[in-house]
């Protein structure tokens, strides 16, 4: 078919039309799409691709009839080949997106390369507006304003909440999908000052504040004398001898460093600062002076 005299309207071409259509749609068929390559001849050795190009070729000139162009776009025909490909990147950007939650894609990925492109004709002013309102659709912060990274993260931690995580249950430590999200979270809320409103807004959005911050776990209530007799006398009845000065003892997945307070009613008693009632408790746990750094347990 010679492209540069194609006319629709010539009766040759008219005769050729069906064969075209029929060839296409069995391309269709079998692949799924009409990204048809300029060379591809068919099973019957039709040569689609030349008549592929002469349609496009035809209707860029304004010579295709709307009946002709009816019946290709019904066929999913791609009259450009340039715009074709950046949708199916977009597609595949709301395929990650249903994935993970966010466009945050690493640059390292076809998707995440394909983004940060995108991005950077975006800060130059050379995307077109028709496209970057389509990425805004798809997600408003697809400019990941505070960093890839940030949002990355972000995202990760809002997810993990979305799907009924406990806040409380937050720490230093917690790792989602490999990533230190607690350290993460450590720092923005150490940081907040530091972060510029939009973050602010997200982070409260989870309920993420210095004010709320649900890695700063509340005070733990300071144990009464009495609690730390029976702390010494479970050493005793464990160990069978007094504790050292670094010792301590793990009672219901707490560390009580039990040597470290028995110097300190040692000290005070030996300068008479020990109240009597706290002697006489202490004092029973021990043969002799209870005083004396090898004083023998009244259960032996």
């Amino acid at each position: 078919m010679d492209l540069a005299s194609f006319d629709p309207r010539d009766p040759a071409v008219s005769r050729s039309r069906r064969l075209g259509l029929a060839a296409a749609q069995s391309y269709r068929d079998q692949y799924g799409h009409l990204d048809v390559p300029a060379d591809y001849t068919d099973p019957t050795g039709y040569t689609l691709g030349t008549f592929i190009a002469a349609m496009r070729d035809a209707a860029k000139a304004g010579r295709l009839e709307a009946d002709w162009i009816a019946e290709l776009d019904a066929l999913g025909m791609i009259w450009d080949k340039h715009d074709a490909a950046w949708r199916a990147r977009l597609a595949a950007a709301a395929d990650y997106l249903r994935t993970h939650g966010h466009l945050a894609a690493p640059a390292t990925t076809p998707v995440g390369a394909w983004l940060a492109e995108q991005r950077h004709l975006d800060a130059k002013d050379k995307l077109d507006p028709a496209r970057a309102d389509a990425l805004t659709v798809l997600a408003a912060d697809w400019r990941v304003p505070h960093g890839a990274d940030w949002h990355r993260k972000y995202h990760l931690l809002r997810r993990h909440l979305a799907e009924g995580a406990d806040p409380a249950a937050l720490s230093r430590d917690t790792l989602l999908a490999g990533v230190k999200i607690g350290s993460w979270l450590h720092r923005q809320l150490t940081t907040w000052r530091a972060l510029q409103p939009g973050q602010q807004q997200l982070m409260g959005a989870l309920g993420m504040t210095p004010e709320s911050n649900p890695l700063t776990r509340a005070r733990r209530a300071r144990r009464t004398f009495e609690q730390n007799v029976q702390f010494l006398e479970l050493f005793l009845h464990r160990e069978g001898r007094a504790p050292a000065a670094r010792e301590e003892i793990r009672v219901d997945g707490d560390t009580v460093r039990i040597g470290a307070w028995l110097a300190k009613p040692r000290s005070k008693h030996r300068t008479g600062q020990f109240p009597d009632e706290h002697v006489r408790l202490v004092a029973a746990l021990f043969d002799g002076d209870w005083t004396a750094e090898d004083a023998v347990p009244a259960i032996l």
